[in-house]
């Protein structure tokens, strides 16, 4: 066992100890500890030690039940209240710093921040955690899908799915894979099959009429103009095939497109005319929906409420 060099106080009240190899002994203030968690707070109430009624996941309960069991005081090194060796004396050790001192985390801080928080209840840990893991660029999909399942977060799921439907199945690696675990890699890789499939019928099947001008005098070539632009390779078929841009944003730079020799007041009325109609919501949204849809059923199959 070796005394943390700066978070083993001569004056704390509770010894704790990592239990990941390292046997790093922590002495610190009990009151300050079980004023941030809810989990310490219950395991403290002597001599009746009560576990939290809410808010208590399987291992923190099995951890609370053993410690009390064991009689562990957390007096001296000898009685230290031991942490489980899933947490890294590391983890335990930047949890500690966040009670006592409240740094700026990086990456890694954060995550072992809210790792710890969430084992011990700690409400606070978990919003700081959170506040600066939301816009961390360097949290990337994959690892913001794994952490929003372990953690409950279903707007964290969401995010990493609409972030990864961006990326081609086929190039997320099988380390990926198993961080993001196989209902949602299973999910993600269905979903991009049908918005192919949805992209490949609206570019091809499902091509809205021309709305044409009093005065266009060839109707049918105008239509024609119209329907090349929409499935050529530098049209609308081309960006949604080429993963560009989504539907909806399609729709929103429809009349950037090149017209070819279509009727310059039709082109214009046409894409104006699509604009605020009910196709553009079940043309242009429809792979949108198909993401919310497996995103809820990701969500309902974890037992994690839903995020809309």
């Amino acid at each position: 066992m070796a005394r943390h060099p700066s978070l083993y106080f001569t004056d704390g009240s509770l010894t704790i100890k990592a239990m990941d190899g390292s046997k790093t002994l922590y002495n610190v203030y009990r009151g300050s500890l079980a004023e941030q968690s809810v989990l310490f707070a219950g395991m403290l109430s002597l001599p009746n030690p009560t576990i939290p009624a809410i808010g208590i996941t399987e291992n923190s309960k099995k951890w609370f039940e053993n410690a009390i069991k064991l009689g562990l005081a957390g007096t001296t090194d000898e009685n230290a209240i031991e942490i489980p060796a899933q947490f890294k004396a590391a983890e335990i050790e930047v949890f500690l710093e966040f009670i006592w001192s409240n740094p700026k985390p990086d990456l890694a801080t954060a995550c072992g921040i809210l790792k710890i928080s969430h084992f011990l209840i700690c409400s606070v840990g978990i919003a700081y955690a959170r506040h600066h893991l939301d816009d961390n660029s360097e949290l990337g999909p994959v690892q913001r899908m794994s952490l929003g399942f372990n953690y409950f977060f279903a707007d964290w799921i969401t995010k990493a799915f609409d972030e990864l439907m961006g990326v081609t199945i086929n190039d997320i690696s099988e380390e990926d894979e198993r961080i993001m675990g196989w209902p949602a890699y299973r999910a993600l890789a269905k979903v991009q099959a049908k918005v192919l499939d949805a992209r490949l019928n609206l570019a091809l099947d499902r091509i809205p009429d021309v709305n044409h001008c009093n005065w266009c005098n060839n109707l049918g070539y105008c239509k024609g103009e119209w329907a090349k632009m929409w499935t050529s390779s530098e049209g609308i078929l081309g960006a949604l095939l080429k993963d560009e841009l989504s539907g909806a944003e399609v729709m929103e730079k429809l009349s950037s497109y090149p017209r070819g020799g279509m009727n310059v007041e039709c082109h214009m009325r046409t894409c104006a005319g699509l604009q605020d109609t009910a196709e553009k919501v079940s043309i242009f949204r429809e792979e949108e929906g198909l993401v919310d849809a497996a995103v809820e059923e990701l969500l309902r199959s974890a037992g994690i409420p839903s995020a809309l």
